[in-house]
């Protein structure tokens, strides 16, 4: 009968438990999607008058496709910070799960939770120092390489008739392949260091998994712990990883997105003075 009670108690908490989830997707998300859209579009006409009350002398020292680069790939990158698929708020949302996790794994088995962090704490530095710390720098590159791509792609469209009068056609398209290659090279290193994130997911996961079911397993032989409780363990250990992996990702997604907020800071900081 008092586990019954127990069943019926734990469901009900459940029930509510999703019933809240549910509102608080359906209402904060949705008022912080509204507010983000509104925070973009303030940015992107900020920024177009700011641009537009520039000297022709300063304007026409920098090429079309770096204006046209700075006024949308730029903001495009820099409002990432908030609107990407794992951003900012996840990176909040991702620390406290860990914090609420870490406490209840701790409380279950102490031990446990230390062999867990044995393979969460490397991954996570090793994210941090060889993956996310390069990554604002590598995203400015990128820009710069699209800034010029682009200026090369105006330059095609622009100078068509020209060129084709100066049989110069080969010339601008060498030009553009070149920039396209060089804008290729750029990504495909931001590319190598998220696989190379990507490729420290199975070895932490299987790795603390089998360590787990080998120590856990013990354990539960030799009566120290019941099987309840190592699968609880095993339960929290995943909430665990999947809160973990998300901050590593939205760091990463931070530090790429950092790049599009300083060329968009630097762009609002020239001076409209001629």
């Amino acid at each position: 009968m008092n586990d019954q009670i127990g069943l019926n108690y734990a469901c009900l908490l459940f029930g509510i438990g999703s019933l809240l989830l549910f509102l608080y997707n359906g209402t904060v998300w949705a008022l912080y999607a509204a507010y983000v859209t509104r925070w973009v579009g303030a940015i992107r006409k900020k920024l177009f008058f700011h641009i537009s009350c520039l000297s022709l002398q300063k304007i026409e020292a920098r090429a079309a496709g770096e204006w046209i680069t700075r006024l949308n790939s730029d903001v495009q990158v820099a409002v990432a910070l908030l609107d990407q698929p794992l951003h900012l708020p996840h990176a909040v949302v991702s620390i406290v799960n860990v914090c609420v996790t870490s406490v209840i794994l701790a409380l279950v088995d102490p031990k446990l939770f230390g062999l867990i962090m044995l393979f969460v704490i490397p991954h996570m530095l090793i994210s941090q120092l060889f993956v996310a710390r390069s990554m604002t720098k590598l995203a400015t590159e990128v820009q710069e390489a699209t800034a010029k791509n682009a200026a090369d792609m105006n330059a095609l469209v622009i100078c068509a008739d020209m060129a084709m009068l100066y049989n110069a056609q080969g010339f601008l398209l060498r030009h553009f392949e070149q920039s396209s290659l060089e804008l290729k090279k750029r990504n495909m290193r931001i590319h190598h260091r998220r696989a190379m994130e990507n490729g420290l997911k199975p070895l932490t996961g299987m790795g603390g998994f089998l360590a787990i079911l080998l120590i856990g397993g013990s354990l539960a032989t030799a009566g120290i712990m019941t099987f309840g409780q190592l699968v609880a363990v095993i339960q929290y250990r995943t909430g665990l990883l999947v809160s973990m992996m998300m901050l590593a990702n939205s760091l990463i997604n931070i530090k790429t997105a950092l790049a599009g907020v300083k060329r968009v800071n630097d762009t609002m900081h020239i001076t409209m003075e001629g």
